[in-house]
């Protein structure tokens, strides 16, 4: 989970009157954050990834307020006014980044503090909900230095000067040569133009990598432009509905702006007003407690919602910056939190009865047993993974997954709230290279294995299998060391299988070969490639096996075949 860190003097500045620094652990905990540090001068709280409404010193301090019903504003809503000015987008942005949001922030009075804590909002922001500028990317310009009409396109490769830098470099150069250009620079590369924002006088940033030294924001800026881009066009409207409630907070007027696409336009941002209704009895039977119809506006107060009793529902009005609500059950966490998970009582249960190890289970744990009594530990991890690590980092291509499910998709998260985690695993060796990579100065040889679930999508439906993965890493690891665990495993379920050679890019060319059982591919193993090693952080000699163990012992169970040796045997 992303640690925010904050300047202790201007978070304070920003809590309620008298608010101590026990205080504020204590209610960091209550609210379901960790407070990581309280120094002399800085503030690290641990905060969950769906909340990215509290990686600003304004957006905590709001929550901490509701939190203690010191916060009288739940609603935010812009004037009247018709939008300040325009963005037109060009045809070409479509085919690199197609969406941008944008709005118009007047009369911010900043200093050091609040300058530095937007920064690191913006930063923050981009990197986690934003994944790492891909889906979204934030930019902020000093609107005083803007002349002209503005216009929001891929274009050819071009000249400004880049925030930072003396003298003008084309978009290629900065892509090259800056530091941010290095980090972000892969996410336009390939289309052959550059996103960019430009008025009159020419660019003011190139997207989403570096901003323009003209329209740089300092603390004598007092007039700001806010522009968002990314891939999907709902969470780059969303977040300039977020960043827009953290301006007023700080006391700013907040005018839209008329976003012009080919054949559309769209005013941004919105504060769309947004409701949920549900019976107050899903919500105590949810938590376990009687609430009460008048309570739950209290709590739900607490939360940060404005809440009515309609009929025999509660409406909830969601929160113009909360992009984390998506139905009934998120209220409902927030209206336990509210209530407080000390006073929540466990319910004994009610009913029980004895419990026995599924056959499968049995067969696991022979495998285990094995396993271990050759010297290999067993690994735990996680079912989440993302693309870089489940195919990048194996040299494979998405639609590869594991060598037994050729052309399988891989099952995607839709709304994952960190970049780390964005899918469910095709496979186990990513998951034990990571932890190799983690311990690589321990002492070698390092000899592991798991056991556990994959997922594929199998002609649109879920498919999951348990596989078995096998590592073996030390100065001495080889080809024929990692395939006689092979007969070893295989002797042991009393199942034939053959080995036929074959290349595949996670693995040295010549040093590997796939597993068929019944004719059918089952499992791989080899040696490594290095740079799969280097991926992960591997610095010895590694080979591997993988195994679908659904498909083998589905198979021998059908056949008939029961026969299994005992690990002692």
């Amino acid at each position: 989970m992303p640690v925010i860190t904050f300047n202790k003097k201007y978070l304070f500045s920003l809590l309620p009157k008298g608010t101590t620094e026990e205080k504020l652990k204590e209610d960091a905990y209550k609210m379901g954050f960790e407070p990581e540090l309280i120094s002399e001068k800085e503030v690290s709280i641990e905060i969950t990834p769906n909340r990215p409404d509290l990686y600003s010193a304004v957006g905590f301090a709001r929550a901490f307020k509701n939190f203690n019903h010191k916060n009288k504003k739940l609603k935010y809503e812009l004037g009247n006014e018709e939008p300040e000015f325009e963005i037109s987008v060009g045809r070409e942005a479509s085919q690199v980044r197609p969406f941008i949001a944008s709005l118009a922030v007047h009369g911010i009075h900043l200093d050091a503090e609040i300058l530095a804590d937007l920064i690191n909002f913006s930063e923050k922001l981009s990197e986690t909900y934003g994944r790492y500028r891909k889906k979204i990317a934030i930019g902020m310009h000093d609107l005083d230095m803007i002349h002209g009409q503005l216009h929001y396109n891929a274009y050819e490769d071009e000249r400004y000067v880049p925030l930072n830098v003396k003298g003008e470099r084309r978009f290629s150069e900065v892509l090259k040569e800056t530091e941010k250009g290095q980090k972000y620079g892969s996410i336009i590369l390939g289309s052959g133009r550059y996103p960019a924002l430009k008025d009159s006088e020419g660019a003011i940033s190139l997207i989403p990598i570096l901003n323009s030294e003209r329209t740089k924001v300092t603390t004598k800026t007092e007039n700001i432009l806010i522009d968002i881009t990314g891939i999907y066009r709902e969470p780059v409207e969303k977040t300039a509905d977020l960043i827009a409630t953290i301006f007023m907070d700080l006391g700013a007027s907040v005018r839209s702006v008329r976003i012009k696409y080919p054949g559309n336009e769209r005013i941004t941002p919105s504060l769309e007003t947004r409701y949920l209704s549900m019976a107050l009895t899903l919500a105590e039977s949810e938590i376990g407690v009687p609430i009460g119809s008048s309570n739950i506006i209290s709590l739900a107060n607490k939360a940060g919602y404005e809440a009515a009793l309609v009929g025999e529902k509660v409406r909830f009005r969601i929160p113009e910056y909360r992009l984390d609500i998506i139905n009934e059950q998120d209220i409902v966490e927030d209206i336990a939190i509210a209530y407080g998970y000390d006073y929540i009582n466990p319910t004994p249960i009610r009913a029980f009865q004895n419990g026995a190890l599924l056959p499968e289970e049995k067969e696991f744990d022979m495998i285990s047993d094995a396993l271990t009594g050759m010297g290999f530990s067993e690994e735990v991890n996680t079912y989440l993974s993302n693309e870089f690590s489940n195919f990048t980092a194996m040299r494979i291509k998405e639609r590869d997954g594991f060598p037994s499910k050729e052309n399988a998709e891989y099952v995607k998260l839709k709304n994952s709230k960190t970049a780390s985690l964005t899918m469910m695993r095709t496979w186990l060796l990513p998951s034990l290279l990571r932890n190799l990579g983690s311990s690589v100065h321990d002492s070698m040889p390092q000899k592991l294995f798991e056991l556990d679930m994959a997922f594929a999508m199998l002609k649109g439906k879920p498919s999951e299998e348990y596989h078995l993965a096998v590592v073996d890493t030390g100065p001495r690891s080889n080809l024929n060391g990692i395939k006689a665990v092979i007969s070893e495993i295989s002797y042991l379920f009393g199942v034939n299988l053959e080995v036929k050679e074959s290349d595949h890019g996670s693995f040295i060319k010549g040093r590997s070969a796939v597993l068929l059982h019944e004719g059918t591919t089952v499992g791989i193993f080899g040696e490594l490639h290095p740079e799969v090693l280097q991926n992960f952080g591997v610095e010895e000699p590694t080979s591997a096996f993988e195994i679908n163990l659904t498909a083998i012992l589905g198979r021998s169970m059908q056949s008939g075949n029961k026969k299994r040796r005992k690990p002692e045997e």
